[in-house]
């Protein structure tokens, strides 16, 4: 499902995910894109980079 979003949607998520007070829910709707594949995305990221161990994301990108 995450192979639909391109990698600058991608890059978009990961910039605007990192702003303090924005939820994943005005992420979709600036991004015109599905709840479900923003939070397919970051899910993949999530575990792509195993960020249990103290990574935040936002430092990532």
């Amino acid at each position: 499902m995450t192979e639909e979003v391109s990698e600058e949607i991608k890059k978009e998520i990961f910039e605007l995910i990192s702003m303090p007070g924005v939820e994943i829910q005005d992420i979709a709707e600036k991004l015109n894109l599905d709840y479900e594949k923003v939070m397919n995305v970051l899910s993949d990221e999530y575990l792509k980079h195993n960020l249990d161990y103290g990574r935040r994301m936002c430092c990532r990108f």
